[in-house]
């Protein structure tokens, strides 16, 4: 008999070294999910292999949750070193050019990272998962092949210089969706007229939802679920603070699989006509999102676009 399908949210702390699409198959493996029933797996923002910290994974039907949360701003702390410039702006990458940083004060470096702070126009690195005509950038620039430049808006917030070590900063930066700490590193050494890359990063937290308390490492997965305890799986509706919650029994359940929309108690009234909304088993398990609707004989329905069971 096959096992029931897992569906949730798990919340790893990347190693380091290893690109966080390997790092999922090997939690899908842990948690013996590859050629199960309802095996799927999903993460949201790549990390690099450069870096590690917080990377939220949704397992089962809840990587359809996926969507909601990619515009959530992210919280890294990050070291850079000047002097030093590479192809792929970090420490992996090949050095493209080098600069004698005699003569740079700590306060002058200060100044340059806090002058990015707020809204800016940032140069994606050719190293970089953005599809052009279908092909990841990064497949592009290893093969010597030209990529046209992209220009995206992006805005830094809570800058803070941490330590300067020079040739060594470290600092911490949240950033908006579509972002990269490389570019700033990159942008930074620019500033300074003597180039830099990026040495370390860790990913702090993801919109202050997901973050490095709540989060395991793949060892602490191994080991729980070898005991059977799935206490690392959370359930998704406890991240969806603005949505409005709703139980639903059995009956009602049953008509949210089919897409179809159920009336709602009374008194549900004019103040959450379009709001957002979820439903849930009596026992808090996550059984859709939607948005509530007038129904045009009178009273109040959840409309479900999207089924997680």
């Amino acid at each position: 008999m096959d096992k029931p399908p897992l569906n949730g949210l798990i919340i790893l702390d990347k190693p380091t070294g290893a690109p966080s699409n390997r790092v999922l198959g090997r939690l899908k493996h842990l948690l013996g999910l590859r050629g199960r029933r309802g095996g799927k797996a999903g993460f949201l923002g790549t990390l690099d292999p450069l870096a590690t910290g917080v990377l939220p994974v949704f397992v089962g039907k809840a990587t359809k949750l996926i969507p909601i949360f990619e515009g959530l701003e992210k919280t890294y702390r990050a070291t850079l070193m000047l002097g030093r410039t590479t192809d792929t702006l970090d420490a992996e990458g090949k050095v493209t050019a080098e600069a004698d940083i005699t003569g740079i004060e700590t306060m002058a470096v200060r100044e340059a990272v806090m002058s990015f702070e707020g809204p800016m126009e940032q140069l994606v690195p050719d190293f970089s998962a953005v599809k052009i005509q279908g092909r990841p950038a990064y497949k592009l620039a290893r093969k010597g092949e030209r990529v046209a430049p992209r220009i995206r808006t992006v805005r830094m917030t809570g800058l803070e210089v941490e330590d300067v070590t020079l040739p060594h900063v470290t600092f911490r930066v949240t950033c908006s969706a579509g972002a990269y700490v490389r570019a700033l590193v990159r942008d930074i050494g620019a500033s300074l007229g003597v180039g830099a890359h990026l040495t370390a990063l860790r990913r702090l937290d993801c919109g202050g939802l997901f973050t490095l308390e709540n989060s395991s490492t793949l060892e602490q997965v191994e080991h729980r679920a070898s005991k059977g305890d799935m206490g690392f799986i959370f359930n998704p509706a406890d991240y969806l603070p603005r949505f409005h919650r709703f139980s639903m029994d059995e009956a009602k359940e049953s008509y949210l699989r089919d897409g179809r929309t159920v009336p709602l108690p009374e008194g549900t009234g004019h103040p959450l006509a379009g709001a957002r909304a979820m439903a849930l088993r009596p026992c808090g398990t996550l059984v859709a999102i939607g948005k509530v609707v007038k129904f045009r004989c009178g009273g109040w329905g959840f409309q479900p676009d999207t089924v997680v069971v």
